[in-house]
């Protein structure tokens, strides 16, 4: 690439831009436009501060699609793309141009929108709006890769935009915009997996989720990064000076994509399906085992405690005394150990004032853990005592264990907390219910299995 021609390229793109009123309207005007309507539809800060970040990633990416396949495909129409490759310009001095101006319009784009967000609006998040507004630029090139190579399937502007419901919009719908990804059936989901604005979108959440660059934050600009450069490649590879369909060679080498999503979406439908048919599966499972609390037998100062996390302990055992203070001088009281078992939990240190009935210690008897597997309300009904089950350890990958299920409890379990009726409608958003299941651990194969340990299990299907 010729540095000279790339920057001469992108300055004559922003000034057709800058001569464009509506195209500047649509691009600074539009998004705050809104986000300001959305947030005069919510009573909710905290539901809305969620939205807007969602907003910030889907307005760049659509609005620089829109424009980039309508603006490249003009300029072969006009004739003023084979003029341009006609000189020394290359493709990618032509593609980098692009990409170079767009990314300053989408970065005037995400500074206008973050600071009628942050500024009029009141949104906070515990990320730094900085890095929002860096999203939302890499979301805009994206956007801009996929408009350009787009442009390359169309033969006038009316066809551009035609691409904007089938390329734009199932990355906004299975994004996680309108329904939690974690939330849509497996086949949705697995698709949702190969769309790059979902990405974008997950690099929002995360964002709003935490001020700490964490690693699938790091991941998620990664793949948008990957995703963007790709497109710019084979936007590349398409490019052509004329208008006019194009070629078929061309034009089957680029099916290969899509048709490789479309079979892999199918295998993995069927093998969804199946295996829904075959197992109630749940990965809200934990290893559990019967507590054995150790409490103070009286009030005073904890002497002689003599054990630790990790510690054995036998029923009986004296694991620490209790001085008491009487009137007629120190009386200490034996502290013994409730039963066989492992401590997991110590609370106390040597030296600590005690009540009578404070919980000093948790031990559980490691050779009679079990698993705790929450079944989703609507599966409920499939699960029956003595099924078989297949037990995942996320801390043993690649050693399945089996089990049995023993025991259904009579009750449910909220997966979070009601959230506060609509003031206007008074309607409660409803909350998923689990049944937790208790699974007998046929056979534990030698491993150090302890509470709390992540569990998947599928529950065989009569």
């Amino acid at each position: 690439m010729n540095p000279s021609i790339v920057i001469a390229t992108a300055r004559r793109v922003l000034l057709q831009l800058r001569a464009d009123r509506r195209t500047i309207a649509l691009l600074l005007v539009m998004p705050s436009v809104l986000l300001v309507l959305t947030n005069l539809m919510f009573d909710s800060r905290a539901r809305f501060d969620g939205l807007a970040l969602l907003l910030l990633g889907i307005f760049p990416f659509t609005t620089m699609f829109l424009i980039t396949s309508v603006a490249m495909l003009r300029e072969r129409t006009s004739g003023t793309l084979e003029r341009l490759l006609t000189t020394p310009m290359a493709k990618l001095d032509l593609l980098a141009g692009y990409g170079l101006a767009f990314a300053v319009a989408a970065a005037l784009q995400a500074t206008v929108s973050c600071l009628v967000a942050y500024g009029a609006l009141g949104v906070t998040t515990p990320g730094s709006p900085l890095l929002v507004g860096g999203i939302a630029v890499l979301g805009a090139v994206l956007g801009m890769a996929l408009g350009l190579l787009a442009s390359a399937f169309a033969t006038s502007e009316f066809q551009a935009v035609q691409f904007m419901p089938a390329v734009v919009m199932p990355q906004v719908l299975l994004g996680g915009l309108f329904v939690p990804r974690e939330q849509m059936v497996d086949v949705l989901r697995h698709v949702s997996d190969v769309l790059p604005l979902t990405y974008g979108l997950d690099a929002m959440t995360e964002v709003g989720r935490t001020s700490v660059i964490s690693e699938d934050l790091i991941l998620d600009i990664a793949v948008m990064a990957a995703a963007a450069l790709g497109a710019l490649g084979l936007a590349a590879a398409t490019l052509r000076r004329r208008s006019g369909p194009m070629p078929a060679r061309a034009r089957r080498a680029l099916l290969v994509l899509p048709a490789t999503i479309v079979v892999a979406t199918v295998i993995t439908g069927a093998y969804t399906m199946h295996q829904a048919g075959t197992y109630v599966a749940t990965d809200n499972a934990q290893v559990e085992g019967d507590a054995l609390p150790v409490r103070a037998t009286a009030t005073g100062t904890l002497v002689d405690w003599s054990i630790s996390t990790g510690s054995l302990i036998r029923a009986g055992q004296p694991i620490g005394r209790i001085q008491v203070e009487t009137g007629f001088g120190r009386v200490h009281q034996v502290v013994r150990a409730p039963g066989d078992g492992t401590v997991v939990v110590n609370d106390v240190a040597e030296g600590v004032h005690v009540t009578t009935g404070t919980q000093l210690a948790v031990a559980t008897d490691l050779t009679q853990v079990y698993v705790t597997a929450r079944v989703d309300e609507t599966s409920i009904d499939a699960v029956r005592l003595g099924q078989a089950v297949d037990i995942d350890i996320d801390a043993f990958p690649g050693t399945p264990l089996t089990g049995t299920v023993t025991a259904i409890r009579r009750s449910t379990a909220a997966a979070t907390q009601p959230l506060p009726a609509d003031a206007r409608t008074g309607r409660f958003d409803p909350v998923t219910q689990y049944v937790p299941v208790t699974v007998t651990i046929t056979d534990t194969r030698g491993l150090a299995l302890l509470p709390g340990m992540n569990v998947t299990a599928r529950i065989h299907r009569d």
